[in-house]
């Protein structure tokens, strides 16, 4: 009797590795890349001109409390991020850096950006020294500090000025934010920064309203 041609047996084909289902393979990587800001740090000669300059916040008022808000601001058009103090006191003031061509769509320059840091950094320091930049300036409301400490604003300025440097920086934070953030759909918030359960330092939350 003669066989036919081909495998005698058929389930050698099926049992034969090369038949098995290719091992499986990830599918390529779609999402987005994470977003982030590029940053310019003007740190170092931002605290260099403090150094050689006098000058007072809200002294005069920043332009950008008068000038007129972009006609169209999109809402939500960037992650927040955040500007980290160079210490856990805030007299040693913050990292300045500008987010670039980001917060120019909301009306706020580049300019404007840099002076309100620096406002912080001489705030906090005048404070030190039992002086008031912000003084009867405090906003109507309150401004509370996100975190484990809130705290109320609302006090009257008189002449035995006891106000701590974080309170007088959070004071000028709420100034600003009523004048000009918030209306270009901007908001700052001062929040402590923790390490291992410890105070390290604090940091300036940016968001877009």
């Amino acid at each position: 009797m003669v066989l036919p041609s081909g495998n005698p047996n058929p389930s050698a084909d099926r049992d034969s590795p090369h038949d098995e289902p290719p091992p499986y393979s990830s599918l390529p990587d779609t999402s987005p890349p994470k977003w982030g800001p590029r940053f310019d740090d003007l740190t170092a000669e931002s605290h260099q001109r403090l150094s050689i300059e006098s000058r007072q916040p809200l002294d005069p008022p920043p332009e950008c409390f008068s000038t007129p808000s972009p006609r169209r601001i999109r809402s939500h058009n960037f992650l927040s991020f955040t500007i980290s103090s160079l210490s856990h006191k805030l007299v040693d003031g913050f990292c300045v850096l500008h987010p670039r061509g980001l917060l120019e769509e909301h009306g706020i320059t580049k300019e404007d950006w840099v002076r309100f840091l620096e406002d912080l950094t001489i705030a906090a320091r005048l404070s030190a020294q039992g002086l008031s930049a912000v003084g009867s300036r405090i906003p109507a409301k309150p401004f509370h500090l996100r975190g484990p400490f809130i705290i109320n604003f609302r006090v009257a300025y008189d002449a035995a000025f006891a106000r701590t440097p974080l309170q007088e920086v959070g004071a000028l934070i709420a100034v600003w934010n009523e004048s000009a953030f918030e209306r270009r759909k901007l908001r700052v918030t001062l929040h402590v920064r923790e390490d291992e359960g410890k105070k390290s330092g604090y940091y300036l939350l940016v968001e877009s309203l």
